[in-house]
């Protein structure tokens, strides 16, 4: 029976998502593991309503880290499945609550669901969300005390959770910071996001979370394997060739650094950062990418962290999830768009001139 006992953690596949699936799938083994309980980690990423989501069945018990999560899409099965396993296993196995962390605007896709009526709509999940936060660790410190997380867990993983405090924030003190691979934030950013198509990036991401939940040294999860050193190597000499396409690409529009890669066969990954890198003065920055078929595409957009726009008042994650079935923060989001609808980015680029 205890082989077939799962704790489930479905998280954003992100260093912040990561970091975050790292330190619950260690406060569930502490606290759990004596009664057979054992930890599965699935990397998820964005979606709206529909989407990778409603070809899974979520299942009980878990925890949701760091994305936005539709109830619709959790199944009847899933709200009855705690009494079923606390009657079939009894007093002696205990039962793990299931919990629902995010620092995205969760609410704002859906008005109807917020903190306060979330044991209406998702009843027996434990649920805690602060778009303050900068992060998902950052949140879990912050919040610690009342999810009931060990401050032990908080004191020894404190660089990881300042690192995806740094990650998740933009927080480098440069453009040219943010593309420096010697940081360990750069680093670690980069293996929870390879863009070598060799990689399996899920099972990249399974090892990354469990190394970090073994061993809370940012050092050793980078000597650990040589696997690692190899990948870091190839995104920094695969950024001198994004270098050279973004100069090829990108226009300004403006305040917003436009990088199109519609119909361009230079495109060798998203540079988050690298419009900036151009145009410095650019309050934005919006990438236009191939997607996974030939007919869509996938778009980025947020704020230069070093020359914020005067108005911030426009949200892009509700913008996105509105227009381009996406989401994300106040100051970053993405989506997608397909052929035919790429009239939207024009009007995208209005909003952000507003």
């Amino acid at each position: 029976m205890a082989k077939d006992l799962v704790y489930t953690i479905y998280s954003h596949s992100d260093a912040d998502g990561g970091i975050a699936a790292a330190l619950f799938s260690k406060f569930i083994y502490d606290k759990y593991a004596k009664y057979g309980w054992n930890t599965d980690i699935q990397p998820v990423n964005h979606v709206s309503v529909q989407g990778e989501w409603s070809l899974r069945e979520i299942k009980w018990p878990c925890a949701i880290l760091d994305f936005t999560l539709h109830p619709s899409l959790l199944s009847n099965r899933f709200f009855t499945s705690k009494p079923f396993l606390e009657k079939q296993l009894g007093q002696a196995k205990k039962v793990p609550d299931c919990y629902w962390i995010d620092h995205h605007p969760t609410g704002s896709s859906f008005p109807f669901l917020t903190e306060n009526n979330s044991a209406e709509f998702i009843p027996n999940v434990i649920t805690k969300w602060d778009t303050n936060a900068i992060s998902t660790p950052g949140l879990l410190r912050t919040h610690h005390h009342e999810l009931g997380f060990p401050a032990k867990f908080i004191k020894e993983y404190e660089e990881f959770i300042d690192l995806a405090e740094i990650i998740d924030g933009a927080l480098y003190v440069s453009c040219e910071a943010a593309h420096d691979f010697s940081s360990h934030a750069v680093k670690l950013q980069t293996l929870f996001s390879p863009g070598h198509s060799a990689i399996d990036k899920s099972a990249l991401y399974k090892k990354l979370v469990r190394q970090i939940a073994k061993s809370a040294s940012v050092e050793n999860l980078f000597d650990s394997d040589f696997l690692y050193r190899a990948i870091i190597n190839h995104e920094e000499q695969n950024f001198n060739k994004q270098l050279r396409a973004y100069k090829k690409v990108t226009k300004l529009e403006g305040k917003v650094a436009y990088a199109n890669f519609v119909g361009s066969h230079y495109f060798s990954g998203m540079g988050r950062f690298l419009p900036y890198m151009l145009f410095e003065n650019a309050n934005y920055a919006l990438h236009i990418f191939p997607g996974m078929n030939k007919t869509s595409y996938s778009l980025s957009c947020g704020i230069n962290p070093w020359y914020k726009p005067k108005d911030s008042s426009k949200h892009l994650g509700n913008y996105f999830a509105k227009n381009f079935s996406g989401g994300g923060h106040a100051f970053v989001a993405g989506g997608k768009v397909n052929e035919e609808e790429l009239v939207k980015i024009e009007k995208l680029l209005e909003f952000l001139n507003e």
